[in-house]
């Protein structure tokens, strides 16, 4: 099986690859399409990108509904600074097949010249030579990405970046300040680590009688982040096998999630239900809420008597470990005709001054990439009370330390399916929780073995 229909399969659209793979001048590897690539994009010299002509496809998913009034400008704007260029802006609607749409065009040569991609599915393209090596067509141009990141973003062939990283939005704490009065803590002060929101979730349940519970039970959209809080080893030094079930800290995460669960500190029907907590926290059930930040905007508007009493904090972390650049990227495919264009194009959208401005609009939550972009005066500490303010805080100091995680790049489709079920399992008593990781683990690293 090829390293593309493998990790097509991990992404859940179980399509077919192609074989062998060949090579040009600079041993660059060139895709096994069914379509003519121009023999200029992957040689080995550098895209001439002084003068720009033609037009290029850009694709997004879920962005065009609720910030045209950002994109449109934005992309007017460099079509005005080269004329006789033109971007043509597809979008996409979030859904749950999105990624294995992706990947379906981009092995039938119909994916856009320039396409925003999602951690999901930029290891089944990088691994299938659909995605434009940045550092031999573009040498040099990741400098004022965040080192953490940036610099572990290097896993396409000959350990070469073919991705520039884009918007992301680090965790946080989020809680309800009447319920932690009600349980006997500081209202103002968050857990600092997960023992102690461990703890603090005990002490909730204790005092609750069954009327309110303290943390959510799917940790599908967040237990990658807490394992990396927690200094977890995901894979091996050469990220060719997980690891996980093998570190005590991930063994202790998921036997303390057991606890929680038996101790009546997690609803019972939370576990297995849909992963966002959004609705039991906005009904006043829930001490912890989502630890994303653009959950305060929504119980802003949805649940306003409770934003001014939730409380913010920093997301759980621990000596070693790291906080998971979980976020979107921007890249260049290998099959475009326009690769000059294409990459100039991916190169303005990610840039300092455009990763701001974005975050700088009134309708987005979201964090820059760019070292200079997080520097920016808008991010630090505004004083007050305001929920929004201090996560908006908290939040950019957190996203100074963002680090790519490879591991977390495997977790996706089946993958992600398999672990999250055993996860399931052990927090609800049905399985033990080392025995739970070890078949996770187990079963995770069949998959991994099939790409070879």
């Amino acid at each position: 099986m090829s390293a593309f229909s493998a990790l097509a399969l991990m992404a859940g659209c179980g399509l077919g690859g192609s074989g062998t793979e060949t090579t040009q001048g600079g041993g660059i590897t060139k895709p096994q399409v069914d379509c003519d690539v121009p023999a200029g994009n992957f040689d080995d010299k550098p895209l001439n990108t002084s003068e720009l002509s033609g037009e290029i496809r850009f694709a997004t998913n879920g962005l065009k509904k609720d910030f045209g009034s950002f994109f449109n400008p934005l992309i007017a704007k460099f079509e005005q600074q080269h004329p006789g260029v033109k971007i043509n802006w597809e979008d996409t609607p979030t859904a749950d097949d999105v990624d294995a749409r992706l990947v379906n065009d981009a092995q039938t040569c119909v994916m856009a010249d320039v396409v925003n991609v999602a951690s999901s599915t930029v290891m089944a393209l990088t691994k299938a030579n659909l995605l434009m090596d940045i550092d031999v067509k573009a040498p040099d141009t990741g400098k004022d990405f965040l080192p953490g990141v940036w610099d572990n973003l290097n896993f396409g062939a000959q350990g070469h970046h073919t991705v520039y990283p884009w918007y992301w939005g680090p965790l946080i704490t989020t809680y309800n300040k009447d319920l932690f009065v009600k349980a006997g803590l500081d209202p103002e002060k968050a857990p600092a680590n997960w023992d102690e929101l461990v703890a603090n979730s005990k002490q909730i349940a204790a005092s609750a009688n069954g009327q309110y519970q303290a943390l959510w039970g799917n940790a599908q959209w967040t237990f990658v982040d807490s394992w990396v809080g927690l200094g977890v080893q995901m894979m091996t030094p050469d990220n060719k096998k997980f690891t996980f079930a093998e570190d005590a800290k991930t063994q202790k995460w998921l036997t303390d999630m057991a606890d929680l669960y038996k101790v009546g500190a997690i609803p019972k029907d939370s576990v297995t239900g849909q992963p966002d907590p959004s609705q039991a926290y906005s009904a006043g059930t829930l001490a912890f809420g989502s630890p994303n930040a653009s959950f305060l905007r929504n119980i802003k508007q949805n649940a306003a008597a409770l934003y001014p009493k939730t409380g913010v904090g920093p997301h759980m972390s621990s000596p070693g470990g790291s906080v998971l650049f979980n976020g979107q990227y921007v890249g260049v495919a290998t099959t475009t005709k326009n690769a000059p264009l294409a990459m100039a194009f991916a190169q303005y959208v990610t840039n300092a001054e455009n990763q701001l401005a974005w975050a700088k609009d009134p309708n987005v939550v979201i964090f820059p990439s760019s070292t200079t972009a997080l520097n920016d005066p808008f991010f630090d500490a505004k004083g007050g009370s305001d929920p929004f303010d201090k996560a908006r805080s908290v939040a950019a100091e957190a996203a100074k330390q963002g680090k790519v995680v490879v591991g977390h790049f495997y977790v996706t489709g089946k993958i992600d399916k398999i672990i999250n079920e055993n996860i399931q399992k052990a927090i609800t008593g049905q399985k033990d929780p080392k025995r739970a990781l070890v078949d996770a683990q187990a079963e995770a690293n069949t998959l991994i073995g099939r790409l070879g």
